[in-house]
């Protein structure tokens, strides 16, 4: 099956260049065709360099939004890699877009193009963490700082979702983060939500602290975005800083050095494990389209794992499964 993915050519910290080196490595999977967005003068000649312009088809956009750019002031520009890419996809011309862009505008812009899906409140990120016994999706990642009970518990169904046709996980464990097991730990929202999962139809299983998050207790894991992401990038910079610690340790002294050469395919594997590259992107979920932010550090390699995500959800018929109208709450919570 061909898939039309449309890629945001200016999106990222090493745009444009570790994007078309991602995109070159994406479109050697024939079924993959790509859709790169970006002003012609710069994308063209460097797409020409690479042996790209060929390969992929190329949609100018004659503005760029910069990667700390309010999103506000991103809406206005309609014309920017990120908008043009949105609009082909609400257009049916592409079936996903993935930008490494402006995580704010994206879902600024998102919201204003697609549109909602039925009853959302706010698109929340969805990111996959290397779980002891397979992933762990963890939401929301950071696209909603302030959220409230209904939020997170749109959030929790929309995910277990995904787990479903994503994960093939039929009947997904769903988990809220939390300070402390017991239900009655926590904040205001942390105990609403709490309630209000515990009487819905979804498998959930209660409460859980920062230290199981990658246990594999439960599939899903719902946070607010401030606290999903400080326990993202809290992971992100332990995982480093352990790998750094332990190759400084091997290195200072010289009896150990023979232990870490046959421990270092170990270490390796390790690293990959927790590299943010592996993972390549955060599906936005509850927007009227299929769309995927990837890290503003992502190089080549983050790309073309975001491409491959999602072919993995156009393929999954992701769009297509959320679509379908979410419980009402006031029933499901009865």
């Amino acid at each position: 099956m061909t898939v039309r993915i449309a890629l945001d050519g200016m999106g990222g910290d090493y745009a444009p260049d570790e994007i078309l080196r991602g995109a070159k490595d994406a479109v050697r999977d024939p079924s993959i065709e790509l859709h790169l967005v970006g002003p012609e003068t710069i994308l063209l000649p460097k797409c020409r360099e690479l042996n790209l312009s060929a390969k992929v088809h190329l949609h100018n956009a004659a503005e760029i939004v910069a990667m700390d750019e309010l999103p506000s002031i991103a809406m206005r520009k309609q014309e920017s890699s990120i908008a043009v890419g949105l609009r082909l996809l609400k257009e049916n011309q592409v079936d996903a877009f993935v930008s490494a862009g402006n995580t704010g505008a994206v879902m600024a812009l998102a919201l204003l193009i697609l549109g909602r899906l039925n009853g959302m409140k706010r698109p929340p990120l969805v990111v996959p963490l290397p779980g002891r016994e397979g992933t762990v999706l963890l939401v929301d990642a950071g696209a909603n700082v302030d959220c409230t009970p209904e939020q997170l518990w749109q959030y929790a169904h929309l995910t277990a979702l995904f787990a479903q046709k994503v994960l093939n996980k039929p009947d997904p464990r769903v988990a809220l983060l939390a300070n402390g097991e017991e239900a009655s730990k926590g904040n205001t929202l942390i105990k609403t939500t709490h309630a209000l999962l515990l009487q819905s139809e979804l498998n959930f299983i209660g409460n859980i602290e920062g230290k199981d998050l990658l246990g594999s207790v439960a599939e899903v894991v719902v946070a607010d975005g401030f606290s999903g992401n400080i326990a993202l990038k809290s992971m992100e910079g332990i995982a480093t800083t352990m790998l750094t610690l332990l190759r400084d340790s091997i290195a200072h002294a010289g009896w150990r050095k023979l232990g870490g050469l046959l421990l270092a395919p170990v270490f390796r594997q390790l690293k990959r494990r927790f590299d943010y590259n592996q993972v390549g992107a955060a599906p936005l979920l509850g927007v009227d389209g299929l769309v995927l932010i990837a890290h503003g550090r992502s190089k080549a390699e983050a790309i073309l794992n975001a491409v491959r995500q999602a072919q993995v959800g156009i393929n999954n018929h992701l769009v297509e499964a959320l679509r379908q109208p979410l419980p009402s709450m006031e029933r499901s919570t009865r």
